[in-house]
């Protein structure tokens, strides 16, 4: 799943100027993604970018605590790479989520502190943060350790 969202996020500069979602299947099928991956991405992304702002993660925004599945799959790095990103300011707490999220519905892949900047940098993206994507990416092309 991360591979076809970090697909679209090359591919689109700008979340909302991708085309719609026929448009997008036929692409990513063409470049040689499977029908499954490519389901999951879309249904995933367009949750999220259609998902309105939960009332409690403006309430009590800065800590979080791992669900024992979460604890599982994201390690003391991913958890520190996240709370990194969220105490410099560039998740907030809705983003963090969305983050979290997709993580968990990586099935099969290992995930580090990589992928939990892959998937920010896709969350920020599609969420039009740009002044946050900006510096994400430039963390991600010169491979900065964020902890």
């Amino acid at each position: 799943m991360l591979e076809i969202l970090v697909y679209l996020y090359e591919s689109y500069r700008m979340a909302e100027l991708a085309p719609d979602r026929d448009t997008l299947e036929k692409k990513l099928f063409a470049a040689g993604f499977d029908a499954p991956s490519v389901k999951e991405a879309l249904d995933w992304f367009g949750r999220m970018t259609a998902s309105e702002i939960h009332p409690r993660l403006t309430e009590s925004p800065h800590y979080r605590h791992y669900a024992p599945e979460e604890m599982d799959r994201l390690d003391d790095d991913c958890r520190a790479s996240l709370r990194f990103l969220e105490e410099a300011q560039i998740l907030d707490a809705e983003s963090r989520e969305w983050v979290i999220n997709g993580l968990m519905h990586l099935s099969g892949e290992d995930i580090g502190p990589e992928e939990v900047r892959w998937m920010s940098l896709v969350v920020l993206w599609s969420r039009g943060h740009i002044e946050h994507f900006t510096f994400l990416e430039d963390l991600l092309l010169n491979e900065t350790t964020l902890h």
